[in-house]
C-alpha cells in the first residue's frame, strides 16, 4: 500500500498560525470591482470633456474675418518688416455718408463762353438783368421837344486815358469795349459803377483795306471759327447787355456768317446794336428770323474829325429825336468828340431831351420781351 505524502508545514515563526486563502470566488470578484471602478471614472471625465466641450461650442459666433495687428515694437529685439499700409481713406462729407440723405452739390458757376441763365428775380434774358436803370424822362420846357437819346461810345478800352475820360461823361452812356483791350475787367467794372452800360465792340471784316484788329470775324472762316472767335469775345468781360459791330461793312451783310452771330446771342438772351457801317447790312432780317432784340445806329458823329463837323452831327441828333422819339448816336473817344459831349451833354434836360441807355429804347418784339 503506498504511503501517503503529507506537504511541510509553511515557513514562519515557530507557534505561528498560517493565514488562510480566501476562497478563489472572492479574489476573482475583487479584481472585477476594480475594473469597474476605473471604468466610471473614464466614463465622468468623458462627460465632464463633453460638457465643457458643448459649452465652448455654444458659446462661438459665426463673424468676419478681422486683420489681425501686428503689436507695437518693444523697442528691443529684430522685429518682422511690416508691409506699407494704404493711405488712410478721407471721412465723405456728411450727405454722402447715408444712402438716404440727398446729396446736395453746389451751384457751378457759369461758363463765360456759356449762355448766361436766368436768375429769379432779376428778368429772364441777359441784357434785361444787366440794363442800366433808364432815367425819369425830363419835364421839358415850353415848346420844347420830349425825346430819349442814346448815345454810345466805341472803341473803349485801347486807349487807357481817353477811355477813362469817356467813363467821366455824365451818363448813362453806353459803353463799347473791344475785346482784345487790356485790363477790361477794371475798365469795364469802374464803367458800370459810373452808370454806364456795356456792350462788346466786335471786330468784323470791313470792304477794302482797313485792319479791324486781332481776331476779327471774317467772311473766309470757318462756320466753327467764326464761332469760336465770337465767344472768345464774349468772354472778354461780364456783365454785358449785348455787342455791336466794330467796322464789319463786309461781314454784317455776308447772312451765312452774320447768322452764326445772332444766333449766339439769341441763345445767350442777348442783343445786338447794329452800327449799319453798310446799307447792305442783313442784321434786320436776321434780328426776326431768331427774335433777336436789335437796335439800329442813326448818327455817326465824328466821321469828320473837325469841330464844327461834331457840332452839325450834334445838332441832327437832335432833330432825329425830335422827328421820331429817339435817336440813336455813335462816338468815338477822340479830344474832339469828347470835348464836345462835356458841353453838350448837360444841356439835353433844358430842351427836353432825356438820355437813356441802349436797352430803354428796345423795341418789344418777341424776342426782346
Amino acid at each position: 500500500m503506498p504511503r501517503r505524502v503529507t506537504p511541510p508545514p509553511p515557513l514562519g515563526r515557530p507557534g505561528q498560525k498560517t493565514p488562510k486563502r480566501a476562497p478563489a470566488r472572492r479574489r476573482k470578484g475583487a479584481r472585477i470591482s476594480l475594473t469597474r471602478a476605473q471604468l466610471a471614472g473614464i466614463v465622468g471625465l468623458t462627460a465632464i470633456v463633453a460638457l465643457l466641450g458643448a459649452y465652448v461650442m455654444g458659446n462661438r459666433h459665426p463673424h468676419k474675418p478681422t486683420v489681425a495687428t501686428a503689436p507695437p515694437p518693444s523697442g528691443t529685439g529684430k522685429t518682422s518688416p511690416r508691409l506699407p499700409s494704404a493711405p488712410p481713406v478721407p471721412p465723405l462729407p456728411p450727405s454722402e455718408q447715408h444712402a438716404e440723405a440727398p446729396v446736395t452739390l453746389p451751384p457751378v458757376p457759369p461758363s463765360k463762353t456759356e449762355p448766361p441763365k436766368a436768375e429769379p428775380g432779376k428778368g429772364g434774358a441777359a441784357w434785361r438783368r444787366n440794363a442800366v436803370p433808364s432815367p425819369q424822362m425830363a419835364a421839358p420846357a415850353p415848346g420844347a421837344a420830349h425825346a430819349r437819346i442814346v448815345l454810345v461810345i466805341d472803341d473803349l478800352g485801347v486807349d487807357r486815358p481817353r477811355s477813362t475820360r469817356a467813363v467821366a461823361l455824365p451818363g448813362p452812356v453806353t459803353t463799347a469795349w473791344l475785346p482784345y483791350a487790356h485790363d477790361l475787367a477794371d475798365q469795364t467794372r469802374a464803367a458800370k459803377a459810373a452808370g454806364h452800360e456795356l456792350i462788346v465792340h466786335v471786330p468784323m471784316e470791313p470792304v477794302g483795306k482797313a485792319d479791324p484788329g486781332p481776331g476779327a470775324l471774317t467772311v473766309n472762316l470757318s462756320d466753327e471759327e467764326v464761332q469760336r472767335r465770337l465767344e472768345a469775345d464774349l468772354a472778354s468781360f461780364d456783365g454785358y447787355v449785348g455787342i455791336n459791330n466794330h467796322m464789319g461793312s463786309r461781314f454784317t451783310a455776308n447772312e451765312g456768317k452774320l447768322s452764326i452771330v445772332l444766333a449766339e446771342l439769341s441763345r445767350r438772351g442777348l442783343m445786338f446794336l447794329d452800327s449799319r457801317t453798310t446799307p447792305d447790312t442783313k442784321g434786320p432780317e436776321l434780328a426776326t428770323r431768331y427774335r433777336l432784340p436789335l437796335v439800329s445806329r442813326d448818327v455817326f458823329l465824328d466821321d469828320d474829325q473837325s469841330p464844327k463837323a461834331v457840332q452839325a452831327m450834334l445838332a441832327k441828333v437832335e432833330e432825329v429825336a425830335r422827328r421820331h422819339g429817339t435817336a440813336v448816336a455813335i462816338g468815338h473817344p477822340h479830344d474832339v468828340t469828347l470835348t464836345a459831349l462835356e458841353h453838350w451833354l448837360p444841356t439835353l434836360a433844358a430842351k427836353g431831351f432825356t438820355l437813356v441807355p441802349l436797352t430803354a429804347v428796345i423795341a418789344a418784339t418777341p424776342g426782346g420781351t
